[in-house]
C-alpha cells in the first residue's frame, strides 16, 4: 500500500472487524492521536483505549475519504451501545511517515461520551 487513502481505509476495514492486531499493524510507533477529550503520546496507549471503544462499537461505516500526500481525512458514521448508545459523524486528519499512521485529529458531537470522561 502506497497510498495514505488506501493505508486508511485498510485501517478502519481491519478496525471495522475489531481486527485490533490488523489494525495496529498500520500505526507507527510514535503516533499521536489528539481527540475530543484525551490525548495519546503513543500507538499503544491509542490501541488500548480504541480497543474499548470498539467493544462498544456496533458498526463502522466509512462515508468517504480524501487524501493527498502523506495526509488523509475519513468521515465515517459510529455507532455505538451501551453505555452510551449513539450514532455519532466523525471527521479525523491522519498525517503519515514512512507508510504508517503517524498522528491523528478527530472530531464529532462529544455530548453524548462526556459522562463517559468526566472526572478523568
Amino acid at each position: 500500500m502506497s497510498n495514505s487513502g488506501e493505508i486508511l481505509k485498510a485501517f478502519y476495514e481491519a478496525a471495522a472487524k475489531k481486527d485490533i492486531a490488523k489494525a495496529r499493524t498500520f500505526l507507527s510507533d510514535d503516533l499521536v492521536f489528539v481527540g475530543l477529550f484525551e490525548t495519546y503520546p503513543n500507538a499503544d496507549k491509542y490501541i488500548e483505549t480504541f480497543t474499548g471503544l470498539l467493544q462498544m462499537t456496533v458498526r463502522i461505516t466509512v462515508k468517504t475519504i480524501i487524501s493527498e500526500g502523506d495526509q488523509a481525512a475519513i468521515f465515517f458514521e459510529l455507532e455505538t451501545k451501551a453505555p452510551v448508545e449513539a450514532v455519532t459523524l466523525v471527521a479525523e486528519w491522519h498525517q503519515f511517515k514512512n507508510g504508517k499512521i503517524s498522528h491523528v485529529e478527530s472530531a464529532f458531537d462529544g455530548r453524548p461520551f462526556a459522562a463517559m470522561f468526566a472526572g478523568k
